[in-house]
């Protein structure tokens, strides 16, 4: 009766301005909206791991280890955790739970922005422990963190996430390392 053409179609026009992520502002934002926070996390893990690979770093997603991603640079080894977060229609905010300092050596936040598509950011862990431990409260999951906006948002975070456009972090060794 109906063919996935027409579907497509009602979902775009249903979609055009009625939601907070709309395929009109960003069609990658609104498909990781579609997803489970579990599915979303995993598709972006493997984006990124494919995105290294492409740019020369040896980078494979790890489904056996307490971190996300496992890379390799100039014979180092770099466990790499990604989080990200949707931001909340009311508040205006990035919710980011869940993070394990002890678990990684770099922190990739994917701020997944309605209007401008997904923003990725990088913490080393060096800056994770001493911005967050002492200051934010851990429950069984790990340290939950808010953000205002992807744009570095020290009043509310205290946490300073860098834009990772050329991911000149990922080859400074000493920043990485705890």
């Amino acid at each position: 009766m109906f063919s996935t053409l027409d579907l497509a179609s009602a979902k775009q026009s249903y979609f055009k301005d009625a939601s907070h992520y709309s395929p009109s502002k960003s069609e990658v934002s609104f498909e990781l909206s579609q997803m489970t926070g579990k599915d979303r996390g995993e598709l972006l893990e493997v984006m990124i791991s494919d995105y290294f690979n492409r740019k020369g770093i040896d980078a494979a997603r790890s489904d056996v280890q307490d971190y996300d991603i496992d890379a390799y640079i100039d014979g180092h080894h770099i466990k790499i955790e990604v989080k990200s977060a949707m931001k909340s229609k009311k508040l205006g905010k990035y919710k980011f739970i869940g993070i394990k300092p002890e678990k990684f050596d770099l922190l990739m936040l994917v701020f997944v922005d309605p209007d401008c598509g997904p923003q990725v950011k990088t913490v080393s862990k060096r800056e994770v422990c001493s911005k967050i431990e002492g200051v934010y409260t851990r429950n069984a999951e790990g340290y939950n963190v808010q953000f205002e906006e992807a744009d570095n948002d020290y009043k509310t975070s205290r946490l300073n996430p860098v834009s990772t456009t050329w991911w000149d972090i990922m080859y400074n060794v000493e920043t990485i390392e705890a």
